[in-house]
């Protein structure tokens, strides 16, 4: 049988232009804002088509830098779109002739039951519904990204490339930051403390932490000098930013992931001290000490004090819980019901403790339910660090590890997971740790032919 002969490719030239053309007569005249939107949608549409974990990339990459238009009352957002276009992307593949196979993760069910728990939380009846359903709006994102992550992450490249857009966009912004810290133009103290992408720098310090442990992943999973060398340039970067938020918990939650790095990889400790003495003896010339020192110093702003003023936000969120044990406040409620319990007259969007605002807003079902996600989360982390099969696997699952520990140890004191950036990111990386710890048997093949390999 003589196989249809296939169209020539230019001739889907005067088609492109055609649509690029109305494209352009069609936002003539609109703001930067909707050009820009309109462009990163495209590409993202582009990208996943091509690779899912491209599209997911190129999400990762831009949500950051967020783009906001209005369509009449209705406020949207780039990466609201992003995320929309990756689900489409991932239905019209499933209506397609022989469709991707649906990825199972040991952590599907305990997302779903913290899904179901969070929006369970509006049986408390606590009033203030407009505000929970935007929590909720912001909590379904984050289930959504974590979805698009397991389904769009099929080989370890994907997940490599994932994780260097993480990286990427963290360090445009903390290079930024650096140059004018070291150059002098930009001043480190209580009244200039850096925010970066979000609206409070102790926020931004979380959003750090879920970046530093990658950036010592990648240089110590690569037996290269000179990949260890370009891994340090990047830490001073971030750890400048990080010292210009002036976040006590954010400094705490990088040493515990650094700590907790050098615990699992024994062989690379005299690698992460090299890296860390370089980094000291760089943030010593750059005149990072000081600002350090009057921060951790016992002043009306020290830790003690900012420890008896955690103490007050803490009893509050137990009260609350007491009053409303199954479900919760709500989702965001927190702050209409602080003045309540507090005998403060304003009030606080969160409870300065992950686990107390979980129980708070989502009542001991949420809070159990979110329990149960970072359980089953580290247990099939180290399951799968016991049986990684090389260097570079064994590296990126001990760097995810640390990552939680690190990011857990900050929101001990802080909790950035409000942010819906924060948000997005740590259900990314929640993604990236549910497909390494799956189990093979339902894996993409090319997983499975890797693991067979291993075997032999």
């Amino acid at each position: 049988m003589r196989t249809p002969a296939r169209r020539p490719v230019w001739l889907a030239v005067p088609g492109v232009a055609a649509a690029g053309l109305g494209l352009g007569l069609l936002l003539a005249g609109s703001s930067p804002t909707v050009v820009l939107g309109t462009m990163a949608v495209l590409v993202a549409v582009g990208a996943a088509v091509y690779r899912p974990a491209l599209g997911l990339a190129v999400l990762v990459f831009t949500y950051p830098y967020d783009l906001t238009t209005w369509a009449g009352s209705v406020k949207l957002t780039t990466s609201q779109a992003l995320m929309f276009i990756l689900l489409a992307v991932w239905v019209g593949r499933q209506v397609l002739p022989n469709p991707p196979a649906l990825r199972r993760t040991q952590l599907d069910i305990p997302v779903v039951v913290f899904a179901v728990a969070t929006y369970l939380s509006v049986l408390g009846f606590a009033g203030h519904l407009d505000q929970q359903l935007v929590g909720l709006l912001k909590a379904t994102g984050g289930f959504l990204i974590f979805f698009l992550a397991t389904q769009s992450l099929i080989e370890r490249r994907d997940i490599w490339l994932v994780l260097g857009a993480v990286i990427a966009t963290g360090l445009i912004q903390a290079v930024s930051l650096s140059f004018g810290v070291l150059t002098g133009s930009q001043l480190i103290s209580t009244d200039t403390r850096w925010s970066g992408i979000v609206i409070d720098p102790n926020l931004y310090a979380g959003y750090l932490v879920l970046i530093i442990p990658l950036v010592m992943t990648v240089g110590l999973s690569i037996r290269s000098r000179w990949a260890l060398a370009a891994s340090a340039v990047a830490l001073v970067a971030f750890i400048v930013a990080l010292i210009a938020t002036l976040s006590r918990s954010g400094w705490i939650g990088v040493v515990v992931a650094t700590a907790v790095l050098a615990m699992l990889l024994p062989k690379r400790r005299w690698s992460l001290a090299a890296v860390g003495a370089g980094i000291a003896l760089a943030l010593l010339a750059g005149g990072m000490l000081g600002p350090i020192t009057s921060r951790l110093a016992g002043q009306t702003d020290g830790p003690i004090a900012m420890l008896i003023s955690r103490w007050g936000v803490w009893t509050a969120a137990v009260a609350m819980a007491v009053e409303h044990p199954l479900f919760g406040v709500g989702v965001a409620n927190f702050i209409n019901y602080y003045p309540d319990y507090s005998g403060q007259a304003f009030g606080i969007d969160h409870a300065h403790n992950i686990f107390l605002n979980m129980l708070a807003e989502r009542g001991l079902i949420g809070l159990a339910a979110f329990g149960l996600v970072l359980v089953v989360m580290f247990r099939s982390l180290f399951a799968a660090l016991r049986t990684a099969g090389s260097t570079t696997q064994r590296t990126l699952i001990a760097g995810l590890i640390a990552v939680f520990a690190g990011y857990l140890a900050h929101s001990m004191l802080d909790v950035s997971y409000y942010d819906y950036k924060i948000l997005l990111l740590f259900w990314v990386l929640v993604g990236a740790a549910a497909v390494l710890g799956a189990p093979f048997t339902n894996s993409a093949p090319s997983l499975q032919l890797e693991r067979s390999r291993q075997a032999q």
